[in-house]
């Protein structure tokens, strides 16, 4: 992918999962990548499989550090061309039992987050920079006891539209609309027994069970990303990703719940 080669790229959420898939495929398709979330270990040890980029530890639900962050990691790199945040997470729980702080958590981290991070970065953006956030197919269709997820993920949705119409010219906004996708962490603070709960309630929404797995997924970003760039005029403003159907439905389980 020649248009990524020497593109400077922070990664938001970078330690785990698609974030973690995604700048590992953009360091090794010649972009110079920063690999930054909370975990500073699991960065390095992406880093280290990469076989090359930077770690930037941000903390989303922090907006000074997210400042001190992007600000370190565009030193770094000497400017930025681009954004890729994939940071999402929910409890699993109804609404009614959702307290305010988790509501403060899940906008913070879903919908609060990336667009710190875009403002931060706005300084440092190039002029014809690719900002993509990833949004989740269940923002159309809530979720029994991911209610709060869905209406984040909407509410960044809509930002993404809001950063389009008032900022001009040839910097370019990707919403990417995810379904299934693994490895994932997202389901792991969930318990058997409540993930076991809420299946019934999913199976009469039509829960789709097909799945991508999150290296496939990574490649097809770093691909659109390369043709953004080969192309300064040429936009992508909304991307659904989602997974064939299997001829037989994929068993529920806490690994296939993804952003």
């Amino acid at each position: 992918m020649e248009a990524l080669s020497e593109r400077k790229i922070l990664v938001v959420g970078a330690s785990s999962g698609l974030g973690r898939a995604t700048a590992i495929a953009l360091q090794r398709n010649g972009a110079n990548a920063v690999f930054a979330a909370r975990r500073r270990e699991a960065l390095e040890e992406a880093v280290a499989e990469a076989g090359g980029g930077h770690v930037v530890a941000i903390d989303v639900l922090d907006p000074a550090n997210i400042e001190q962050g992007v600000g370190e990691a565009a030193k770094m790199l000497g400017g930025l061309d681009g954004i890729v945040y994939t940071a999402g997470m929910s409890p699993l729980a109804p609404m009614a039992e959702m307290a305010a702080d988790d509501w403060q958590t899940v906008f913070g981290v879903n919908t609060y987050g990336p667009n710190l991070v875009i403002k931060a970065a706005l300084p440092h953006l190039s002029e014809d920079a690719v900002v993509v956030a990833v949004s989740s197919n269940a923002s159309s269709m809530p979720r029994h006891s991911l209610v709060p997820y869905a209406a984040s993920k909407r509410a960044l949705e809509a930002t993404m539209d809001g950063w389009r119409t008032e900022l001009l010219g040839n910097r370019r906004f990707v919403t990417v609309i995810l379904g299934p996708t693994e490895p994932s962490e997202f389901a792991h603070s969930f318990t058997r027994e409540d993930f076991e709960a809420v299946i019934p309630h999913w199976q009469r929404q039509g829960f789709r069970t097909g799945l991508m797995h999150a290296s496939e997924v990574a490649h097809g970003l770093a691909s659109c990303l390369a043709a953004l760039f080969a192309a300064p005029t040429f936009g992508i403003e909304s991307l659904l990703l989602c997974a064939p159907e299997p001829e037989v439905a994929n068993e529920y389980s806490l690994d296939i719940v993804g952003d």
